[in-house]
C-alpha cells in the first residue's frame, strides 16, 4: 500500500465522518428547536399613557416616572443604570409607559421604537 492510497482512505474516512455528523446533527437541531419552541408572552402588561403627548428622549415621561413609582411600591428598586432584569420600563415614541422583559425592551430600543426608562430588581433591603 502507497502513500497515495493511505491519503485516499484517509480523506474518504474524514469526509464520511464529516458527512455522517452534519446528517445526524441538523435533525437534532431541527428537534431540539420545536421542543425547546419560541419564547412565551408576557402574562401580563402593565401599562401608563403619558399625559403630554410625544415623550422627550432625554427626559423621562410622566407615564414613565408613574410607572417607576408603581414598580417601586410593589417592593422593586429601579434605577437608570441598566441591568440584567426581566422588570425593564419601557417608554414607547407614543408616550405610553409599559414594563417588558429584558429582551423585548432591548428589541425595542434596538429598532429606535422607544426609550428603555429604568431598570427594576427586587429590593435587597425588604
Amino acid at each position: 500500500m502507497t502513500t497515495i492510497d493511505l491519503a485516499r482512505r484517509g480523506s474518504h474516512l474524514v469526509r464520511s465522518s464529516v458527512l455522517s455528523f452534519v446528517v445526524s446533527f441538523v435533525p437534532a437541531v431541527v428537534v431540539a428547536e420545536e421542543v425547546v419552541g419560541p419564547p412565551s408572552e408576557p402574562d401580563h402588561q402593565q401599562v401608563v399613557l403619558c399625559d403630554h403627548g410625544p415623550c422627550d428622549a432625554d427626559r423621562p415621561s410622566s407615564a414613565a416616572a408613574a410607572m417607576v413609582d408603581q414598580l417601586v411600591g410593589q417592593g422593586l428598586r429601579c434605577t437608570v443604570r441598566p441591568r440584567l432584569t426581566d422588570t425593564v420600563v419601557v417608554e414607547w415614541l407614543s408616550g405610553e409607559a409599559a414594563v417588558l422583559p429584558f429582551d423585548d425592551a432591548l428589541d425595542v430600543a434596538a429598532h429606535r421604537r422607544g426609550w428603555l426608562r429604568s431598570y427594576c430588581v427586587p429590593d435587597a433591603a425588604r
